[in-house]
């Protein structure tokens, strides 16, 4: 039985990998769904699909979360088009992997933009309904926010920098019948992984088959995660049952981060 009762979700950044599979999971579990991304044909497509194999209605929208205007026009969207949202899932496109020195300004504007400005604008346009109805507020980062990585400044530092501000927020507006939660994920199959292990086969001189085992050989679990286990981890999180579960970063990673706490 669905776990929802046509509650609507926002989930961005989901024309494939973990929000594609994150809003797959909260369709099937009884979500509207209204989601973007930055390429119309692709999350057109997607809309679609779930549409098909769910039975649920999904809306869809096209905009580059790097870009205030577009996402001005995606949140007026969604409140013409949808509805009021009281599940904001804010997944993020993939910033670049290099040595800080290779990082340009322009590429720290872009990812600033998509972390930290996006996230406040979408913040701000669902919040205020989810405090007189309730909601839920689910912030999807990575690894690097507990295990910082060569390569990963604009990860590392950007993604922790949304795990204090989903702190605070959980801190200011507990009292509404709002969580706000953050996911730190791990080594998952999706193509981020696979230009991860590209630039590591290039990095390390070695295969790609190579460089996806030396990866996967540090995993714990000693396999990649599937993206819809991400899924199942935001549906609980929306869930009555994860009512009390606020303010944390929860990381789903096989084992991989080594710090305990």
């Amino acid at each position: 039985m669905p776990v929802f009762d046509n509650k609507i979700a926002l989930v961005s950044a989901s024309s494939s990998g973990i929000g594609r599979a994150v809003s797959k999971v909260l369709a099937e579990d009884g979500c509207r769904l209204h989601i973007f991304s930055r390429s119309e044909g692709r999350v057109s497509a997607v809309a679609r699909e779930i549409e098909r194999t769910t039975g649920r209605s999904v809306n869809y929208s096209h905009g580059d979360m790097t870009s205030l205007p577009d996402m001005e026009r995606v949140v007026s969207e969604v409140h013409s088009v949808t509805g009021d949202v009281s599940f904001l899932v804010i997944n993020y496109g993939d910033p670049k992997i290099a040595p800080f020195l290779d990082i340009s300004g322009s590429d720290w504007d872009s990812a600033i933009n998509m972390f930290l400005r996006t996230s406040v604008h979408l913040v701000r346009s669902f919040l205020p309904w989810m405090l007189e109805n309730g909601g839920r507020i689910i912030f999807v980062t990575s690894l690097t926010t507990k295990q910082p990585m060569k390569g990963f400044a604009l990860s590392a530092s950007l993604r922790s920098a949304v795990v204090s501000l989903s702190k605070v927020l959980s801190l200011e507006y507990s009292s509404h019948n709002v969580t706000f939660n953050s996911i730190s994920q791990g080594f998952f199959e999706t193509p981020r992984l696979r230009g991860v292990a590209e630039r590591n086969a290039a990095t390390g001189k070695v295969s790609i088959d190579e460089a996806y085992r030396r990866m996967r050989d540090d995993i714990p679990a000693g396999r990649f995660g599937n993206p819809e286990e991400i899924g199942h981890l935001v549906s609980f999180l929306c869930s009555d049952r994860a009512s009390y579960i606020n303010g944390t970063n929860i990381q789903i990673d096989g084992g991989f981060t080594r710090f305990p706490f």
